[in-house]
């Protein structure tokens, strides 16, 4: 597992510098789970969305619907 992680970790960085880059490019962010506008990057929950065994897309989510998206994310799985 640990080797996974480390695999990972640095895209992830780079997953949530691109979350940055936008909102500094567009002036917000869009919330994956309401649609609202970001201004913020403190109210931003980066996600990692697993596409495959080895990759994973970031989503950016306000701080405050973070564990009901987690929720919905999980229970679609099942």
């Amino acid at each position: 597992m640990s080797h996974n992680y480390m695999g990972t970790l640095p895209d992830r960085i780079v997953g949530i510098q691109r979350l940055e880059a936008l909102l500094i490019e567009n002036g917000y962010l869009i919330c994956q789970f309401s649609g609202e506008k970001i201004y913020d990057l403190t109210e931003v929950v980066a996600i990692f969305l697993p596409l495959s065994s080895t990759s994973d897309q970031v989503v950016a989510v306000r701080s405050n619907y973070a564990p009901e998206f987690v929720q919905k994310c999980l229970s679609s799985l099942q």
